[in-house]
């Protein structure tokens, strides 16, 4: 099985099922028939197959009436794509906080009109987990913590936004987030112990139902955040 053909197919059909020539509901030949349409081999054929299911594309179903069926793609669907793209290092980190700035600061926005009290409730929860990493009684910083608690942060807003585009977005984007973040020479103690208090200003506006003030706060700290990185 050549992987380069199996990517180009897995490419074309992708792009066939996105544009609409070939609709949700759709059946596709049996693998002998796209084999000697693409003129490869069923082995690749099917790899491509099994490729698009995980992604979301296709759905496989076995039996007398069985074969590959196009599906909507669903928001998982979105997040497995782009990271896939990330983890393969299909996209620059400056491109990322691009991204990061032209969209959390509307999560932040919707989030602070949209969020119940049990998920700000749980926001509260995470940014103490942030604030007690960095200032365990007798110990160093707990950056795992951290970091993990910085990213959930950023996720936890997207997903009060109950925009499950922008969230299955973000989704897509949590390793990078947490990666970008985990660079000691990049954020020393005192970076961290800012971002906690950007944190604080974004969760503030957001539980006082602030929409403009929450989006300004989120856009304070991302644009402070490529401050950061350009300095590098």
């Amino acid at each position: 099985m050549n992987t380069t053909e199996t990517s180009r197919f897995v490419a074309e059909l992708r792009s066939r099922i996105l544009d609409g020539t070939l609709p949700a509901g759709t059946r596709l030949d049996a693998e002998r028939e796209l084999a000697v349409h693409y003129e490869l081999s069923r082995s690749t054929i099917r790899a491509g197959l099994q490729a698009l299911a995980s992604e979301g594309m296709i759905q496989r179903k076995i039996g007398r009436n069985g074969g590959s069926f196009v599906t909507t793609p669903k928001g998982d669907s979105i997040t497995s794509s782009l990271q896939l793209v990330i983890g393969t290092g299909g996209i620059a980190e400056r491109d990322l906080m691009e991204t990061r700035l032209a969209i959390e600061p509307h999560c932040a926005e919707l989030a602070a009109t949209r969020m119940s009290r049990e998920e700000l409730d749980k926001l509260s929860a995470i940014q103490s987990k942030m604030t007690a990493a960095i200032r365990p009684v007798g110990n160093p910083t707990d950056r795992p913590a951290f970091l993990r608690a910085n990213a959930d942060f950023h996720l936890h807003i997207a997903l009060g936004s109950h925009n499950q585009a922008l969230s299955a977005i973000l989704k897509g984007l949590i390793g990078p987030i947490e990666a970008l973040t985990d660079d000691p020479h990049l954020l020393g103690p005192g970076q961290l112990r800012e971002l906690v208090q950007a944190h604080e200003h974004i969760f503030s506006a957001v539980k006082s139902r602030d929409g403009l003030r929450a989006a300004d706060a989120m856009r304070k700290h991302l644009r402070a955040h490529i401050q950061l990185s350009s300095e590098r």
